[in-house]
């Protein structure tokens, strides 16, 4: 059975909610009930947290990179000696006499909140795999609304490119 995601993306950015439906699995609602067609069954959601997984991964990894190439480091027991990135750039224009407390706070904090969506991602993946074959899942209101910000990120995405 394919996935409704083209259904469901349209009925989402048309206004609809994603909730949980009373057999198990997913639904979207609007504001005359259902939405035909958008049922979204234990394995799609597991479908779709997978895929999320795999390109939150990989663009954490690319962030991080990024962010310690721009923000540099200081050089040497903390010398313009071998400063890289932004910071050696103002440290040695004499504007910056170490890294500023800010730096590393916002990467902690960004590093806390990555590993908060990853472990609620890995508590629903836990969720979804234990469901029995044949049956479907039961899930809250908290997790059907981050399986729609998953799939209005996914839906967002522009088609990858292959060779």
């Amino acid at each position: 059975m394919p996935l409704p995601l083209i259904a469901v993306a349209s009925a989402l950015a048309a206004g609809g909610t994603l909730v949980p439906h009373a057999a198990g699995g997913m639904i979207v609602t609007a504001a005359g009930g259902y939405v035909a067609g958008t049922y979204l069954s234990t394995a799609a959601v597991a479908t779709i947290i997978a895929t999320a997984t795999a390109t939150a991964g990989a663009g954490l990894a690319a962030v991080a990179g990024t962010a310690s190439a721009i923000i540099g480091s200081a050089g040497i027991f903390g010398t313009t000696v071998g400063a890289t990135g932004l910071t050696g750039v103002l440290m040695s224009a004499g504007v910056l006499p170490s890294t500023p407390i800010i730096v590393p706070v916002a990467v902690g904090a960004a590093t806390l909140g990555g590993a908060g969506l990853a472990y609620y991602l890995l508590r629903l993946r836990r969720k979804v795999a234990s469901a029995k074959e044949g049956q479907e899942a039961q899930f809250t209101e908290r997790e059907a609304k981050v399986v729609q910000v998953l799939l209005l990120q996914l839906a967002k995405k522009p088609p990858s490119k292959s060779t």
